[in-house]
């Protein structure tokens, strides 16, 4: 099973149930009658943000892929988060000291996940690089080299 289609179908899943569980509210069934849109959002969120951080740690030889699905899913979890406190009707004064600690996550991880590579790492970083210089010296003794061999000697 190729490692996309899980998270897609894990993120399909997520939208499923939350939707399910939502309808269930509304039709007041007894152990769904709780259940509101905020904690939907959260399900939905929470669990599709998890889907991508995973799928960034799963990620292999794009550093770009990596990054962006860590902020991807950074940003489901903050809007989890968000779903969380209205769910939970906290204080407004700690909304945002939890999408900071999990921002902060995010850029932990995505530090962690890529290893700390640069997407555009330049070829003179490679070993046995040659720059233009060394490339035309390079060319220029060939070269010469080839014109000796073309005359005839006396």
């Amino acid at each position: 099973m190729s490692k996309k289609f899980l998270v897609r179908l894990l993120v399909g899943l997520a939208f499923l149930a939350a939707a399910v569980f939502y309808l269930l509210s509304a039709l007041d069934v007894e152990p769904f009658t709780k259940f509101s849109l905020a904690w939907a959002g959260l399900l939905f969120s929470g669990v599709s943000g998890l889907a991508f951080l995973f799928s960034a740690l799963a990620t292999k030889n794009s550093t770009q892929l990596k990054k962006l699905h860590v902020l991807l899913g950074t940003i489901l979890l903050i809007v989890a988060a968000l779903c969380l406190v209205s769910a939970l009707a906290l204080p407004e004064n700690l909304v945002l000291p939890i999408c900071l600690v999990v921002a902060a996550v995010g850029l932990v991880l995505g530090l962690l996940f890529t290893g700390a590579k640069n997407w555009d790492e330049a070829d003179n970083q490679k070993v046995g690089y040659k720059n233009y210089y060394k490339r035309k010296e390079e060319e220029e003794k060939s070269k010469d080299h080839t014109d000796d061999s073309d005359t005839p000697d006396f």
